[in-house]
């Protein structure tokens, strides 16, 4: 972050410059990640505007995150959902304003990216950290499954499946929030939207359920206003799925093992998806 905190000292011209030549040069390869699909070079100029405002608390947010950070570690030590002597592979970084926070498998190890310009708020933030690290355990227990079968990172199933279980876990390890703060949405509309959207949802989701495809899987997952359901109602059918296995006895460790067959099958027989066929 020194690099980063160095360039309000710069004037508006200089740091648009020296947003390249010092901070992006100094972490080139996070930045070469960042701009592959989770932040735009266009922002430089914008982002480097902001560079004096932000700069002051991004130190505070850093600290922010990595209290957050252990907390969680701990908490998957306790639940059983990592080894004591495992770590977890983060990288803290100022973006262009793009995206918060995600994971990517860097040389066969996933790493979570975490855009402290895009976390200002801390109660909301701590929940986003968690939600991703999860993300982390359960990719790195799939590892094995993603060396033999690369396609499984487009699976439609298992993208769902990842998401409704990182929502559900982070409200088990973290409870007494609003429903909507694990779904990362302002209200209850968006839920009534999903209920109401089930059956168009349930008839693209079933029948592709082992299925790779991207595009799917994204308009599930991603934000997107093109389908007739919210954007990310992947996360809402995920959760009711994995809320509906966790009451029934199934706990975290176990379920972050299962791989595609077994989703698919969790999927089909849930109470939320088994009244609509494949």
């Amino acid at each position: 972050m020194p690099a980063y905190v160095h360039l309000r000292n710069l004037g508006p011209a200089e740091r648009v410059k020296a947003w390249v030549s010092q901070y992006e040069a100094a972490h080139a390869d996070i930045f070469e990640t960042y701009y592959s699909g989770y932040g735009h070079r266009s922002g430089r100029e914008a982002a480097a505007a902001l560079v004096p405002d932000l700069a002051p608390g991004v130190v505070e947010r850093e600290s922010r995150v990595f209290k957050a950070l252990n907390a969680a570690a701990e908490d998957f030590v306790a639940r059983g959902l990592m080894r004591a002597e495992q770590s977890l592979d983060v990288v803290l970084m100022v973006g262009t304003g793009h995206s918060d926070a995600w994971v990517k498998i860097i040389h066969g190890t996933p790493v979570l990216f975490v855009a402290l310009e895009m976390l200002p708020d801390p109660e909301r933030d701590a929940l986003l950290v968690l939600h991703e690290l999860i993300h982390v355990v359960h990719v790195r227990a799939l590892l094995p499954l993603l060396v033999t079968q690369p396609a499984l990172e487009d699976h439609v199933g298992m993208r769902v499946w990842l998401e409704g279980l990182a929502v559900a876990a982070t409200r088990q390890l973290r409870p007494g929030h609003p429903d909507i703060a694990y779904l990362f949405v302002p209200d209850r509309r968006w839920v009534q939207e999903c209920q109401a959207a089930l059956p168009t949802l349930a008839a693209t989701l079933v029948p592709n359920l082992t299925r790779a495809d991207a595009a799917i899987a994204y308009s599930l997952c991603g934000v997107t206003d093109e389908h007739p359901w919210p954007s990310r109602a992947g996360y809402w059918v995920g959760d009711q799925v994995v809320h509906e296995l966790l009451a029934a006895g199934h706990d975290l460790p176990s379920l972050i093992s299962w791989g595609p067959d077994r989703v698919a099958q969790a999927f089909r027989e849930s109470r939320i998806l088994s009244p609509y066929p494949s």
